[in-house]
């Protein structure tokens, strides 16, 4: 299942450097909420379109691949996302098995999360528990590090983010 994360919109510069504005929904309505220096956003989306019309493309930021994806076939874009599935790409089941395989382990309540590190926050389980009169640093369940492990593993577990692009120019 998709989940839609963010718009992007390309932005030019009078010199020709070019930016990707992230755009998502916040209680206060739209707003711009990043500002990413290049155009992966906007390239990738085009390769997308190319390679399997009417996909969506996402981006498994883990290994920063970038992929595409209809029905039952994952596509690469890039050389990380060949490494990852192969040249032929992939089923969605087979993508997802292996995205399983490689990050389940660290989700929230997870081992990885329970030693602290899922945000790199807290210190190891031995250092802590050699001084049993300092509170524990490990994040709790609602904090952001904690939502945004499990926000970045339920992502990658669904198979796909969705970038939904418009294209703008922005002149001085």
């Amino acid at each position: 299942m998709a989940r839609l994360e963010f718009l992007a919109s390309e932005a030019v510069s009078s010199d020709g450097q070019r930016a990707a504005l992230w755009t998502a929904r916040t209680p206060a309505g739209w707003q711009v909420v990043n500002i990413a220096t290049g155009d992966d956003e906007c390239r990738y989306a085009g390769l997308g379109a190319e390679k399997l019309p009417g996909g969506t493309v996402f981006r498994e930021p883990q290994i920063d691949a970038w992929y595409v994806a209809r029905g039952d076939r994952v596509l690469p874009l890039d050389e990380d996302a060949t490494r990852a599935v192969g040249a032929a790409g992939t089923s969605l089941a087979g993508y997802r098995t292996r995205v399983a395989k490689a990050y389940g382990d660290k989700l929230p309540g997870s081992a990885y999360a329970r030693d602290g590190r899922a945000g790199g926050y807290a210190e190891p389980a031995a250092a802590t528990a050699a001084r049993p009169t300092e509170p524990s640093p490990t994040p709790s369940p609602a904090s952001p590090t904690v939502g945004a492990a499990g926000a970045a593993g339920a992502l990658a577990l669904g198979g796909a983010g969705i970038l939904l692009l418009r294209r703008r120019t922005v002149r001085p």
